[in-house]
């Protein structure tokens, strides 16, 4: 396997990110309190609830639910196999479906306890990372990557940063409800990062 110095740069920047999520994993592995930042940000948020905002942030999470993913997925990879564009539509699938798994493994490992104090919604499971995060950020870099394959760096950049927005909302409206701890959408952004990066990078040597 030939790997270009861009490669092993990228991978030298995502073990360096990798650590520092594991590092914070250990952190809270099997807590239920915050650590860092947490308490300050979910109490303040607590403090000022908005009715119109909860409702804003709920349609924000369902854009980074499993039903909503997997119903643009299905239709972009059912559009790209028309198209022959297999090579998209195995990234995305990679990408997507394997940070799905991998988020469901590293709940396993770090078992976290969400921030039951702090529900506005219903939300089971473990807490760290935010699965919502970690595969929005997949997702939508995923997405962002395929859009822009043929494009110049400057205009890449209008992609990426609206793919960045739209994974910081995600963020946002699950710490917003109450469900993440902050760390917890750190750690899914992290992971996501590397995971999308990872696909990548398998994905090109087989194209």
């Amino acid at each position: 396997m030939n790997w270009s110095t861009n490669s092993r740069y990228r991978i030298f920047l995502l073990v360096i990110i990798s650590v520092i999520f594991f590092i914070l994993g250990i952190m809270v592995r099997g807590s239920n309190e915050g650590v860092l930042f947490d308490h300050v940000i979910l109490e303040y948020i607590h403090n000022n609830i908005n009715p119109l905002l909860i409702r804003i942030m709920k349609f924000i999470s369902f854009i980074g639910s499993a039903y909503f993913i997997i119903s643009i997925m299905a239709i972009i990879i059912a559009y790209n196999n028309k198209g022959k564009k297999y090579y998209e539509s195995k990234l995305l699938l990679l990408s997507t479906a394997g940070s799905w798994t991998f988020n469901f493994l590293l709940k396993q490992v770090f078992r976290r306890v969400r921030p039951l104090d702090y529900f506005l919604v219903d939300q089971g499971g473990f807490s760290y990372p935010s699965g919502h995060t970690m595969v929005a950020t997949t997702f939508y870099f995923t997405i962002a990557y395929l859009l822009t394959r043929n494009m110049k760096d400057k205009d890449k950049r209008v992609f990426y940063l609206m793919a960045t927005i739209a994974i910081l909302l995600m963020g946002i409206s699950r710490i917003y409800l109450g469900v993440h701890w902050p760390t917890d959408i750190l750690g899914g952004f992290l992971m996501g990062y590397v995971f999308y990066n990872l696909s990548l990078i398998l994905s090109k040597e087989e194209e």
